[in-house]
């Protein structure tokens, strides 16, 4: 039987569960299964799955609104009608003596659709025939039962359940363009409650404004035609008042129940209507006491009223809440949807609650409605504007721009056209065009410089970072003028941050042009007060900081906090930028399953937001992943998702992780090549050039260019000596190598404080001090250095940096000890995977069979080249014969 499940909207798992109960018929055992499920879950998909799969002779028939069972059974079979007889066991008789006849040319399977349309009768003979096919090669699929009658005995039940939030996205993500942002379909997803038909539905009704971003989905959102006449259907089985209570809950979803209850009392509703909804599994209320509307008989029911209707609901949610300090927002935005027209008093109290909570999807409607309550032209700009800042933060950059555009902003309230600068910039930003980011930024802050301090110094700090990440020291100067443009009351009055900034921006312009004494001790003075900052925006430039003075713990510390706070506040638009980061820091610490991780969901998070950059930057950070780990392959890939974007995107970085992989690999040659103009051209990055020269210093050297790593040294040098704590330390390892012939410096390299935050250069220093005694014939001494940096390797698990120390281990002399056992130099599990990679397995195979990643099985595989002295797989077999 053909078992590949095709696509089904996320059934995939019940249509293999059915398969699994059909698939007796093949062995002449007949049976039965009904596929139940709410409206719209799919149970047609799955029960007619059977028919193109099952690979045996199939009739298939949709029943009829209240059609008897005897006629619906004659027109499965395709014959006259089996018996005029009502009586339910002669029927079942009859219809048993059919199948005999249907199955004499061999199994069958019928499928009956929409069983719950047809009469009582139908369901009870095919119940009946359930129960007694198990003598024939018969299977009955019967899709549908009506809710409240027994299901057949003996036969089984196949339930569908709503579909998980991942499926639901996909199933809409299949019905748009691919160009719809997440966003929509996130929010269609979360409408749906988990069923196909009503997301595919709210997908095909969306508006050209909604599917690009633009406009916000309604709260609820649209049901499409089949939801709302089934909504019809469900409520003639309400009374009037139910009816009235059930828009209550889809109107006032997720309030405590006793609100819900308070404001139906307020429209003359009976006390008793939640608890009818709540049994009927309309409602629901959790565990804190908040009452919820089923989705999505939500959407169908709120769209389903008139809006004087569900502005009177709003109006009764307000009155009841008036008073009440802990949902004042809820308050307030029930009070302006209860308008009619606009509502100048409404909508200020809306704005000045808004003024006060944080960024999300009720906050933006807020904004929008505000807007919408207004004449007057300078008010609605403002709130569009906060509405565009909610959409950055939330994530919605496209919606962002388009509120902003659509503000219509005129620059005669400096406060908003900062804020929409501050939008425009980082819209910009996300497209990969960081020359127009810096311009809208620039002239934001300029504006806000006198009128509104806060936002000057949050746009110079924005700037300032952009001319450090991008390696433009010109763009440093505008942020460092920008920043003393500050009054100096204005930054009294701004706190921390702003003194901090005013500080940073000019330091910074230093650093860039080489000036390291003493731009680097007073940026690193400036993170003493910086540990006292609570924002996130503020906490991720403190982190740039310290990433430009070499502090790793102030890089991670000031990272975890800024990504902790982000998500506690759902913050989503800068979180890629602070996971990339907190992944630089962790690769150069040498964890690079915790630095991949945090990549990885940086690059998730970034095309989710809709990036146009697809999170260029944290491919950057996986190309230096993998060219640490010596897959030269994934690097180039990395590199290849991000170049050709366009000449505004830095690639001094990318360089450096090729260059990085050919270090890793040992080709030396091409690493010089690689790193020269990146360390020492004209054109060179000022960050990236620093952080690059360990690896030119050692390639330099290896290929016998004494000159190039001198001329590389003596500028890391002068930023070490500025205050790097763990450059310091690398430092002496980069002398030492350059010197040649020193065991001094490499004594001094080894001893060295300051690397403790980052074993990878330790063991760097270990293997390098290794490889010069072993130079010096001192095999011995170099043992002990090199067996100290192949444990640090192998605890970092980076193969690349294992293969070539085990290979200067190889040269020092030392093998494998013959005359001890295999199975005492291996673990249980290295000797596992030894005698399956050497009975030609593939490392795939093996970690499919271990339960393990491919990657584990090859790092362990490392150690055991390691342990036995060996050089490739084909030595292995006769290793584990000795």
């Amino acid at each position: 039987m053909n078992t590949d499940v095709p696509p089904s909207n996320g059934r995939e798992t019940e249509i293999r569960q059915l398969f699994e109960i059909v698939e007796g018929v093949h062995g002449g055992v007949g049976g039965a299964v009904v596929v139940v499920g709410e409206f719209g879950s799919g149970k047609s998909t799955v029960g007619r799955s059977v028919r193109p799969r099952a690979g045996l002779r199939t009739r298939f028939v949709r029943a009829r609104a209240g059609e008897h069972g005897t006629d619906l059974f004659a027109r499965l079979l395709g014959t006259g009608p089996v018996t005029d007889d009502v009586d339910d066991v002669v029927a079942a008789n009859a219809a048993l003596d059919a199948l005999a006849d249907a199955t004499r040319g061999g199994p069958v399977v019928l499928v009956v659709d929409d069983l719950d349309r047809a009469d009582h009768s139908a369901r009870r003979l095919l119940g009946i025939l359930a129960r007694r096919v198990a003598s024939l090669p018969v299977f009955l699929v019967l899709i549908g039962w009506r809710r409240g009658e027994s299901l057949p005995a003996g036969a089984a039940v196949l339930r569908l359940h709503p579909l998980s939030s991942g499926d639901t996205a996909a199933t809409v993500r299949g019905c748009l363009e691919a160009s719809v942002p997440d966003s929509v379909v996130d929010d269609i997803a979360a409408a749906s409650g988990g069923n196909p038909l009503a997301a595919r539905e709210m997908a095909a009704v969306l508006t050209p404004e909604e599917m690009a971003g633009h406009a916000s989905l309604p709260e609820p959102a649209v049901p499409g035609p089949a939801w709302t006449a089934r909504w019809r259907m469900l409520a003639q089985g309400l009374s009037e008042t139910g009816r009235a209570a059930m828009l209550v809950v889809a109107v006032g979803d997720g309030l405590p129940i006793t609100v819900l209850a308070g404001a139906c009392a307020r429209l003359g509703l009976g006390g008793d209507e939640l608890d009818v909804l709540e049994s009927r599994r309309l409602v629901r209320v959790d565990e804190s006491g908040r009452g919820w509307s089923r989705r999505p008989h939500r959407s169908a029911a709120f769209h389903s009223a008139d809006a004087a209707s569900r502005r009177a609901v709003h109006r009764a949610l307000a009155d009841e809440l008036q008073g009440n300090a802990d949902l004042v927002l809820p308050r307030a935005l029930h009070r302006a949807a209860g308008e009619e027209g606009t509502g100048t008093d409404a909508g200020d109290e809306l704005e000045s609650v808004l003024r006060t909570v944080e960024a999300s999807p009720a906050a933006l409607n807020g904004w929008l409605r505000a807007a919408e309550l207004t004449t007057e032209h300078d008010a609605r700009v403002r709130r569009l504007v906060s509405a565009g800042l909610v959409c950055w933060v939330l994530g919605r950059p496209a919606q962002a721009e388009w509120l902003v555009t659509s503000a219509g902003v005129t620059g005669r309230d400096v406060s908003i056209a900062g804020t929409a600068a501050q939008i425009r910039g980082a819209v910009a930003l996300s497209r990969g065009l960081p020359a127009d980011a810096l311009r809208i930024l620039v002239d934001g802050a300029g504006a806000a410089a006198r009128r509104d301090p806060r936002l000057a110094v949050d746009l110079a700090a924005r700037v300032t970072g952009l001319a450090w990440w991008g390696g433009r020291a010109d763009w440093a100067e505008k942020a460092a003028n920008l920043a003393d443009s500050i009054e100096d009351e204005a930054v009294e009055s701004s706190g921390v941050f702003a003194a901090l900034v005013r500080q940073a921006a000019p330091a910074g312009v230093d650093v860039m042009r080489d000036n390291f004494r003493p731009a680097i001790g007073d940026l690193t003075r400036s993170l003493q007060d910086a540990v006292n900052l609570i924002e996130p925006r503020e906490l991720l430039f403190a982190a740039e900081i310290a990433t430009m003075v070499g502090d790793d713990v102030g890089t991670r510390v000031f990272c975890e906090r800024a990504i902790r706070a982000m998500r506690v506040r759902g913050r989503a638009t800068e979180l890629p930028f602070a996971l990339q980061l907190q992944a630089l820091v962790l690769a150069g610490q040498g964890r690079l399953e915790a630095a991949r991780a945090a990549a990885d969901e940086g690059l998730s998070l970034a095309a989710h937001a809709g990036e146009e950059t697809d999170g260029a930057f944290q491919h950057t950070v996986l190309a230096h992943l993998a060219a640490l780990d010596g897959d030269t392959a994934s690097c180039e890939r990395h590199r290849r998702a991000v170049t050709g974007r366009g000449a505004e995107h830095p690639t001094a970085s990318l360089d450096w992780a090729a260059g990085r992989s050919a270090v890793s690999m040992a080709r030396f040659d091409d690493a010089v090549e690689i790193l020269v103009p990146t360390v020492l051209g004209e054109r060179r990055h000022p960050e990236v050039s620093l952080l690059a020269t360990p690896d030119l210093v050692e390639a330099a050297v290896a290929v016998g260019k004494p000159d190039l790593a001198e001329r590389a040294l003596e500028r890391f040098a002068r930023w070490c000596d500025a205050g790097s704590s763990w450059g310091g330390a690398v430092q002496l390892r980069l002398t030492a190598l350059a010197a040649g012939d020193s065991e001094d410096l490499f004594d001094n390299a080894c001893r060295a404080t300051g690397l403790a935050q980052r074993p990878f250069e330790s063991a760097r220093t270990r293997l390098a001090y290794g490889e010069f005694l072993r130079g010096k014939r001192r095999r011995v001494e170099a043992r002990e250095h090199l067996h100290a940096a192949l444990g640090v390797f192998e605890s970092l698990e980076l193969p690349a940096w294992i293969d070539r120390t085990r290979s200067v281990l190889r040269a020092s002399g030392e093998g494998r000890t013959h005359d001890i056992p295999v199975a005492d130099v291996l673990t249980p599990q290295e000797l596992d995977i030894a005698r399956m990679v050497s009975s030609g397995r593939s490392n795939r195979d093996v970690a499919g069979a271990l339960h393990l990643s491919s990657r584990t099985v090859e790092y362990h595989l490392s150690k055991v080249y390691v342990k036995l002295g060996l050089d490739s797989r084909d030595q292995l077999a006769g290793a584990l014969a000795d």
